[in-house]
């Protein structure tokens, strides 16, 4: 199926003006502020050449991701998010917000960072077979994923965090270095590198 039929424009519209454009509280939430603490302690450098994070809604953490990156590509495919997030990151020149429907219009080029956190569960299961063929060709050598979601289901959708996380640990052919598994969100880490942290430092 084309995600752009699969694609539920009414139901993240409704979202986000019921809500004030914080559907998920990201601004008042210790939940979402400590799960986001934990993505950014897990990435394996201090900064990245290139990012892209797909689903960026208001741009809460991008604009975290952007004191991290030289460049960071944005990606919603909701207009008021995307709205949302270009006036929080006006002040960041090295960062585009662009609204694209994943995965039809994914770019072609390469990232030392891949962020794809709370959205894969809002795709079909087709669509995800298309992001996971292009994770595979989009990783830089060095580079790394990183994918958080929330476990429990959601109502109207036929995947959930366990089964997105599960996808992906036996499709991606990166070198899963690390997980998280929090009670209520999973969090893992993708290296194209065969060094850790402490060998890329010159520890060991």
């Amino acid at each position: 199926m084309n995600s752009k039929v699969a694609y539920d424009q009414e139901y993240f519209d409704a979202l986000y003006a019921l809500n004030q454009g914080d559907p998920w509280h990201y601004e008042q939430r210790w939940y979402e502020q400590r799960k986001r603490q934990i993505c950014l302690a897990v990435l394996p450098r201090l900064q990245f050449d290139s990012a892209i994070e797909i689903g960026c809604s208001n741009g809460i953490f991008s604009q975290e991701l952007a004191q991290r990156t030289a460049t960071l590509m944005c990606l919603d495919a909701n207009e008021t998010a995307i709205q949302l997030a270009r006036q929080r990151l006006h002040a960041y020149p090295h960062v585009q917000v662009l609204q694209r429907i994943v995965p039809d219009h994914l770019p072609q080029q390469k990232f030392q960072l891949i962020v794809v956190s709370e959205i894969l569960y809002y795709l079909d299961p087709a669509a995800l077979q298309q992001v996971l063929a292009w994770l595979h060709t989009a990783l830089e050598p060095g580079g790394c994923i990183l994918s958080c979601h929330w476990r429990a289901p959601i109502a109207g959708f036929s995947l959930n965090g366990e089964e997105v996380h599960r996808q992906l640990k036996a499709q991606l052919k990166y070198k899963h270095n690390l997980s998280v598994q929090d009670s209520d969100f999973l969090v893992d880490l993708w290296l194209n590198s065969a060094q850790s942290v402490a060998e890329q430092e010159g520890l060991k």
